[in-house]
């Protein structure tokens, strides 16, 4: 029945793919006002003969182009039970918000004076990048560093950003590159912009490349110190492979329960609570305080060929990200864990413009990019097998045992 139901969202994947394809195409003719397509649609092609044919599409013709849905083309009750079987995936999207230079958008090190260039091409990226998953009702998980939200208060003479995010239901988390940097995060948004923080990130780059002996108690360390700055989820990328991860052989490619997806995934789709108090972060630890929620790493945007992650994120890139996508629907499908999945993301704002600091406006080709993958995803959330979420809701999620 596990295999039947794996053929089953597969097919489904499939068509969804070959009719989003046709809806990839944005220069067809709108209609009037009134509604009426403009009259140099080629003969015998018009609206309302129930064939999605020439320039219509879903937004010229709804009639003939309704959208599609995962459970088209199946007809036997017994087959929509098995899609109605199918656990859902939460999704996610962290989103860490800073350049190369981390006193951005500050113009030096000393973080004298707010450069007005960057600080407005930062805001265009946030907004753009908003714009696109609230077009969805998705949400992402900002995370910020300490001289981003000190700057950009400054710049806006007070948390505007921030309260616009959150009023938009997205979350406002933390991010560091070195371990002091996290705490510090934690209290600019507390103090500057009036946030409490709940989830973290930049785990794997606080740990020095110490070899495996000291990778366990050097992450222990991290996490201890993470949560004794009052926050209590962590998104990672702790996919065993890559240089940066000290702990996979360290673990056994095992981290949490149930994680033997990644390949096919790119992440370890169930969280779980390291056990960092007695330095096993590998093992799950049934209530424990922190909660790790694992992504897809961004080195999943490199294309063959290619040697480093996009200057500017295209489409070929998330068609890339797409397949994990979809292996982690086709997973749930054939496992049906019992175990909370999710799925998810990663990027810098800096992939959707020129440059990595900020000196250049997002672009719209970028955005675009994002727009046609979440469209995709936005199929599969809208029947229910996918659940948009911040890191903090499926931590709540988890803990609840839900």
């Amino acid at each position: 029945m596990k295999k039947e139901k794996f053929y089953l969202i597969s097919i489904v994947i499939l068509f969804l793919t070959l009719i989003g394809s046709c809806r990839g195409f944005t220069s067809s003719p709108m209609p009037g006002a009134d509604g009426v397509l403009p009259a140099d649609l080629p003969q015998g092609k018009s609206c309302g003969d129930g064939v999605c044919d020439g320039p219509e599409n879903a937004d010229t013709c709804p009639a003939d182009c309704q959208e599609p849905v995962p459970s088209a083309g199946i007809e036997s009750s017994s087959e929509e039970a098995a899609i109605s079987d199918i656990p859902p995936l939460y999704f996610f999207y962290a989103i860490h918000v800073h350049g190369s230079k981390e006193y951005l958008p500050y113009r030096d090190p000393g973080m004298t004076e707010v450069d007005p260039v960057v600080a407005e091409n930062m805001l265009a990226a946030i907004e753009g990048i908003a714009g696109v998953l609230e077009k969805y009702g998705a949400r992402a998980t900002w995370e910020f560093m300490a001289p981003t939200v000190q700057g950009l208060v400054e710049y806006q003479g007070g948390p505007v950003i921030f309260e616009r995010l959150q009023a938009a239901g997205h979350e406002i988390g933390v991010h560091g590159h070195r371990l002091e940097a996290v705490p510090a995060a934690a209290v600019a948004l507390q103090e500057i912009a009036g946030i409490d923080p709940a989830t973290s990130s930049g785990f794997l780059v606080q740990v020095p490349v110490s070899g495996e002996a000291q990778a366990q108690s050097a992450m222990s360390l991290v996490m201890r110190a993470t949560v004794e700055s009052g926050l209590s989820v962590g998104t990672v990328n702790f996919t065993p492979g890559g240089e940066m991860n000290n702990l996979s052989s360290v673990c056994g490619d095992q981290f949490g329960v149930g994680n033997d997806m990644y390949l096919e995934t790119g992440n370890l789709m169930h969280p779980w609570h390291p056990d960092y108090l007695n330095e096993d972060v590998c093992a799950d630890f049934p209530g424990g305080k922190m909660t790790l929620i694992d992504h897809v790493p961004l080195t999943a945007f490199i294309l063959p060929g290619e040697d480093a992650p996009p200057d500017v994120l295209g489409s070929q890139h998330f068609d890339q990200l797409q397949v994990y996508f979809d292996n982690a629907l086709g997973y749930l499908a054939e496992n049906q864990s019992e175990r909370l999945a999710a799925w998810g993301f990663v990027t810098h704002i800096i992939e959707y413009a020129v440059g990595s600091q900020a000196e250049n406006p997002p672009e719209e080709s970028a955005l675009e990019a994002l727009d046609g993958f979440l469209s995709h995803v936005d199929a599969y959330h809208r029947q229910g097998l996918v659940i948009y979420a911040t890191a903090s809701e499926i931590a709540e999620a988890v803990n609840s045992g839900n």
